[in-house]
């Protein structure tokens, strides 16, 4: 009715939705209307709105709907929207549970989300959850939230970098007032497992991920409502690739421009009828963008456009170029001499989407592009020590600590100026350390020894030795030792900082050969749960563990 409506002129369109035509946009009982706003227009919209009330008994409630002008002044507005009686609204509005805005969204914008998280996080403050828990809720509920504000919205850095503060303060110190004094720092545990880090996706990286899908689909989805308003009112005469950053332009849209370049190496166009691939600009040839082969002048030298096509460089159906007068321009040639002519009997080109592998793929894929595109450290050697199908989480987490030396053992506190007894608790000799602990002090010594010397009589003596050497076992079924291994490894660990702990804090202590039974117990319970293989004649984990309880690995 509304689309009938303005072609039988009850109303007039907005000068920004003529082309292509927008109306409306409606989604279950909420109903976006533009026009250009004139007296006019509103209350030929309202005439069509109460005929659609006569035949479908639905009504609009003017106390619920609001009015948004651009370009009027204050008197006019007023006067229009007392004529029509419905109010004039203010941005930000909210739309679906988003905030609308035409500008960008500021952080006092996103106080209210901001206060969302922080009530969500004090709400687990109450719980008893550990590390490995607090993790999972960050990852699968605060960060969860947060992306999907960022692929519909260009967030400022000041917001993505007062969450990570509260998600830090809520790791480290259980409350959200302060993460001063947090063991690692954000940005480290927002690495990947192999290069030290907890495997959180970086919010900031990640939004940059969201504006490369915005372009991929400015590229791919041309049925799309969202590209074809783009098409024909954003990058109408100059494309994509020669549109500059300007203040007239949306912050989204600059932010979209703002990823040219990585965007460039990461997509790739199979021509096919040479109307849509950029002749200098897309990846069509094997010799990649030729704008970075010619540089800047190119366009003169081949006498081709910016902004042309590749369907632009031929000629009755053939390769068209002036003759070769640079080793560039002879390059071209040679390729384009195994390249078959655009042809619209070969179709629309199409786009691939470059994987971490370096193959191109037509899908995209959020991680794989996060992959390519973040910031990379070295590997650490003993992550898969650490991280490995068969661990136990909060194991693991206590274990990924030690390896970083990040446990509050008593010598760190002495290096933070704190006025306490330096001593091993355990073993009441030697400096309570990270090197000490792990396995140093007789009492973690012995523990260590007594488990690991199934498989050597001289197990290593350090953690971070001790990592690598139980990456290196081998055994019959495959991997069986290791696995075994890994899991003692780190349950040892564990247990041992569990019980210096207990004694630095209860004054209560469990002997030597009582915390070796504990091990065991944990061990058999953790085992227990795994099911044997799927060949019959390979005998579980647990299986293969008691028989290595008596005889060596």
């Amino acid at each position: 009715m509304l689309d009938s409506g303005l072609l039988e002129g009850k109303f007039s369109a907005h000068p920004l939705c003529i082309t292509p035509r927008l109306t409306h946009l409606a989604f279950a009982d909420d109903l976006l209307v533009f026009s250009d706003g004139s007296q006019h227009s509103l209350l030929g919209i309202s005439g069509i709105l109460q005929t659609f009330h006569s035949f479908s008994g639905l009504d609009m409630n003017p106390s619920k709907s609001e009015l948004f002008f651009g370009g009027y002044g204050d008197s006019e507005a007023a006067v229009i929207a007392d004529l029509i009686g419905i109010r004039i609204g203010v941005f930000p509005s909210r739309y679906l549970g988003l905030p609308l805005n035409p500008t960008k969204l500021s952080l006092a914008t996103l106080q209210p989300f901001i206060q969302k998280i922080t009530k969500q996080l004090n709400s687990w403050t109450t719980k008893f959850l550990s590390y490995a828990g607090k993790i999972r809720l960050i990852v699968s509920v605060v960060y969860g939230k947060v992306n999907f504000w960022s692929q519909v919205f260009v967030l400022p850095k000041g917001f993505y970098k007062k969450i990570d503060n509260l998600c830090s303060a809520f790791l480290w110190k259980n409350t959200t007032s302060s993460a001063r004094g947090a063991r690692v720092a954000w940005k480290d545990i927002c690495k990947t497992k192999e290069e030290g880090g907890l495997g959180i996706r970086s919010l900031e990286e990640f939004a940059t991920v969201f504006r490369l899908k915005q372009v991929w689909h400015l590229f791919t989805r041309r049925g799309s409502l969202w590209v074809m308003w783009l098409d024909h009112n954003i990058f109408g005469r100059r494309n994509y690739w020669l549109m500059d950053s300007t203040p007239r332009l949306s912050w989204n849209i600059r932010k979209m421009l703002e990823v040219k370049s990585v965007f460039q190496r990461l997509i790739k166009c199979q021509m096919r009828d040479g109307m849509k691939a950029s002749f200098w600009f897309d990846y069509w040839t094997s010799l990649g963008p030729l704008i970075e082969l010619f540089g800047q002048l190119g366009p003169r030298e081949l006498r081709i456009s910016r902004n042309a096509s590749v369907w632009e460089a031929t000629h009755e159906g053939q390769w068209h170029f002036p003759n070769a007068r640079s080793h560039q321009a002879e390059q071209l040639q040679i390729c384009l001499s195994s390249v078959a002519p655009p042809s619209p009997l070969r179709g629309a080109d199409w786009y691939q989407w470059k994987q971490p592998t370096g193959t191109f793929s037509e899908t995209f894929s959020s991680k794989g592009t996060w992959m390519q595109i973040r910031q990379i450290s070295p590997h650490v050697a003993w992550h898969k020590a650490v991280w490995f199908k068969e661990s136990v989480p909060r194991f693991s987490f206590i274990h990924w600590m030690a390896s970083h030396e990040r446990l509050t053992t008593r010598d760190r506190l002495l290096q933070w100026g704190m006025n306490v007894h330096g001593s091993c608790v355990l073993c009441d000799s030697g400096l309570d350390s990270h090197d000490h602990l792990f396995f140093k002090c007789e009492f973690s010594r012995s523990l260590w020894i007594s488990l690991a010397g199934r498989s050597s009589p001289n197990p290593p003596l350090s953690l971070p030795l001790a990592s690598m050497w139980v990456l290196g076992v081998h055994s019959s079924p495959p991997h069986y030792a290791s696995k075994i291994l890994k899991l003692l490894l780190q349950t040892a660990v564990y247990m041992i900082w569990k019980e210096r702990n207990r004694r630095v804090f209860s004054a209560d202590a469990t002997s030597l050969s009582a915390t070796k039974i504990l091990v065991d117990r944990t061990m058999r319970n953790r085992l227990i749960s795994f099911s044997p293989e799927e060949s019959v004649t390979t005998i579980s984990l647990l299986g293969f563990y008691f028989g290595c309880i008596s005889t060596p690995l």
